[in-house]
């Protein structure tokens, strides 16, 4: 057995989500394919595995990629165990490097407001304050529809995700997961007055009890009439007709050349020529795709079924025309950031870190903080936290702790036992 067919058999009956299975096809295809792909999997060796990590590092991998094509390499090594073929995983022993992480700050309370008084609409900036206040993942919320509310709290038992259309029964980008990321409801307490406003938001905008409770036509900004040039893909984008295009200067003031996937992505070039480079890039990576899977490629069932437990609403398999979708969020939340003014970028999905710092900063333990985050190792809520604003001076916070006050002087009156 090959390591490319080990990977079909692993891809056809994996239990993952559809999304991180889809992550794992491109780190496969990228990185692990071109190396070992023809090799017979019973003779892989740790060496072989050290060759291909080291190689990806060399051609400048990230190590956070370095450690995916292990982990790739070992979930379609131990399908073979599973079939007989190994007795040991190859992988085994072999170490990678571990992302460092950079110290990043939080938004605080203060610069939060100042984003949210810049959103676009009253559903943006309800939804922007939902999810500070709660700490859920962007597709929980943008998933809860007007039955989740009441008593103070929200019901998380669904998420929106996005595992791409070779991957959905339906053949949407988008749909609705019935459970979360760790397949475990959960009740999220965001008080009375909080939950108050989202009733009356839902019964403003006559929402019932299984309509989705943030729609893009409540939360996103009219259409701006912008149009885009339309694709004309004459003829290919060869060598001499990349010449002819030549270059333009982006809005770093940096040089690109026109008809390339870097002059659409960095230069933000949205010419005919630059988006013709996308689409034939694009087209060539589903080919590769297909070549890999070859015409044997058993079909694959997503599981992405819309389950209605007791009491919980029914929804479709796929969300309802007009969801707001996580990309369409990130627009809005980008431009909210740049019109606040701040200093630094935060990224949509921060506000779930800036609910877990802020707690943490309060005084809330972690294994209250990880409840309500959805996590069921406090490992992963320390990740969370992050210094809220400027972080103060270690020493000079425990001198301002440990300060005691000045003992009341003799013969001032103050009576002796």
């Amino acid at each position: 057995m090959t390591l490319s067919r080990a990977w079909q058999e692993y891809a056809a009956t994996a239990a993952v989500d559809p999304k991180t299975l889809s992550l794992y096809e491109s780190v496969f295809a990228c990185h692990v394919e071109p190396v070992l792909g023809g090799r017979q999997v019973a003779d892989l060796t740790a060496d072989d595995v050290e060759a291909l990590l080291a190689g990806a590092r060399s051609t400048g991998s990230s190590p956070s990629v370095v450690r995916l094509a292990r982990l790739v390499l070992a979930v379609t090594c131990r399908r073979a165990m599973a079939r007989g073929v190994l007795d040991r995983l190859p992988t085994d022993g072999v170490r990678t490097p571990r992302p460092v992480a950079a110290p990043t700050r939080v938004l605080t309370p203060q610069e939060f407001i100042a984003v949210r008084a810049a959103m676009p609409t009253p559903g943006a900036s309800l939804l922007a304050e939902l999810l500070v206040r709660s700490g859920l993942r962007l597709g929980e919320a943008l998933a809860l529809v007007a039955g989740d509310l009441g008593d103070g709290a929200l019901l998380v038992a669904r998420c929106l995700s996005e595992p791409g259309r070779r991957f959905s029964e339906s053949g949407e980008r988008f749909v609705i997961r019935p459970s979360t990321k760790n397949g475990a409801a959960r009740r999220v307490v965001v008080g009375d007055e909080f939950a108050g406003r989202l009733e009356a938001w839902a019964e403003e905008q006559g929402l019932g009890v299984a309509d989705l409770l943030f729609p893009s036509r409540l939360v996103l900004p009219p259409p701006s009439g912008r149009r885009f040039p339309s694709k004309q893909q004459r003829e290919p984008l060869t060598a001499a007709r990349l010449q002819e295009l030549g270059t333009f200067t982006g809005p770093n003031g940096v040089t690109y050349q026109h008809g390339t996937v870097n002059g659409y992505a960095t230069g933000r070039c949205r010419e005919a020529c630059c988006r013709q480079a996308v689409s034939e890039y694009s087209a060539s990576r589903a080919r590769a795709r297909r070549a890999l899977a070859g015409p044997q490629r058993p079909v694959r069932r997503s599981g992405l079924v819309a389950a209605a437990g007791a009491g919980e609403p029914s929804l479709p398999a796929e969300p309802p025309l007009g969801a707001t979708t996580p990309q369409c969020w990130a627009r809005v939340w980008s431009e909210a950031v740049r019109t606040a003014g701040l200093d630094f970028r935060p990224l949509p999905r921060q506000t779930r870190h800036a609910h877990a710092s802020w707690l943490n900063g309060a005084g809330v333990s972690v294994d209250q903080i990880a409840v309500r985050l959805g996590h069921r190792d406090e490992r992963s809520t320390r990740g969370y936290v992050r210094p809220v604003g400027a972080e103060p001076e270690v020493v000079a916070v425990l001198d301002g702790l440990l300060e005691a006050p000045a003992s009341p002087a003799r013969g001032s009156g103050a009576s002796s036992l």
